[in-house]
Parts: structure tokens; sequence; C-alpha cells
């Protein structure tokens, strides 16, 4: 099958004053096109970093973060943004939905950051109700 993530020797190593914390140490990942995975973990255990890096949303201290072939863990904040913009969706848990704007003017936000922007839309239409 066709690989389309690979982390390869993947550290990430956040500094808080003189402490250091190993959010994820020597990792080794490959997904291919088209499978499904389930990532699991307690807190602090690297879930958020790791899909971060994924991506792009955060560089690794050390190793090398590839997607459908390409290094992005090379990229720079530019390409990074690039990168995002026009191939990544993230949902955000709490944070980055701007509170004072309806659903679809958060949006229509998206139409003014990616080039490609398809029926980006659409996906507040597929369900009207909403479950607390």
């Amino acid at each position: 099958m066709e690989k389309i993530v690979e982390l390869k020797n993947v550290s990430k190593v956040y500094k808080i004053g003189d402490n250091e914390f190993k959010a994820l140490d020597n990792i080794d990942l490959s997904l291919n096109k088209g499978e499904m995975i389930v990532i699991l973990g307690p807190s602090g255990a690297g879930k958020s970093t790791l899909l971060n890096l994924i991506g792009g949303m955060d560089t690794p201290t050390s190793g090398n973060v590839i997607i459908d072939g390409e290094n992005i863990s090379k990229y720079n904040e530019n390409k990074l943004s690039d990168y995002r913009a026009e191939n990544v969706g993230f949902i955000f848990q709490f944070y980055n939905i701007l509170p004072s704007l309806t659903v679809k003017e958060n949006v229509d936000i998206v139409k003014d950051i990616v080039k490609n922007r398809g029926e980006y839309r659409r996906c507040i239409k597929r369900r009207r109700t909403f479950r607390a």
C-alpha cells in the first residue's frame, strides 16, 4: 500500500525554564492511504503533539515528518502555512473558534485563507441538529 504519513525517529521536547519535557521520544509511525487509526492514551501521552506535527501546526525537535512523500519537518513557516491551508483540516475542541461569530461566519473565514475553496460550506449543512 501507498504510505501517506511517515514519522521517522521523531522527538518533540518542550523547554519550560530549565526543565525539559519529552512529549514524543523517537517515534516511528507509518500510515497507509485509506487506513483508519485511533490515537488513544492518557493526558500528557503526546496525542495532541503527534497530531500537531502531522498537521503542520508544530515542528519536531528531531526526526522527520513525511506526508505524501514530502518532508514537512523541513518546511519554513510560509510553506507550513500553505501546507495547512491546502491539505489539513483541524477541528479544535475549545479554542480557535470566534465566539462572537455564528457557525456560518466561523466557517466563512476559510474562504479568505484557502486557495481551493471547494465546498467548504457543505460541511455545516450536513447536520442541522446539534446535541449537547
